[in-house]
């Protein structure tokens, strides 16, 4: 068991050893993006969904239960939206 185990240590060292030197190049590329651009870029994509949410017909945004009552999605997706957006500009 201690051979199998030693085995596959081996192996997953070799794999990783392969990944190393693109994965290095990966993380520099990451950590050279200051923090506020991709905040903005996240802040900008909620933005970008509530402006398409506000602008769907009334017919895509409302829900139609069995028991003939109406549910307005809307209020739902953008309160959600609003808060994801005020979190990412809190912290």
């Amino acid at each position: 068991m201690n051979n199998i185990l030693l085995s596959a240590t081996a192996w997953a060292d070799a794999i990783a050893n392969l990944f190393r030197g693109m994965g290095d190049v990966m993380r520099g590329w990451m950590l050279a993006i200051p923090m506020s651009v991709a905040k903005g870029v996240f802040i900008a994509y909620f933005l970008l969904l509530i402006y398409w949410i506000i602008k769907l017909p009334e017919n895509e945004v409302t829900l139609s239960l069995s028991s003939g009552k109406m549910i307005k999605l809307r209020p739902y997706a953008l309160f959600s939206l609003i808060t994801t957006v005020v979190i990412y500009l809190v912290f």
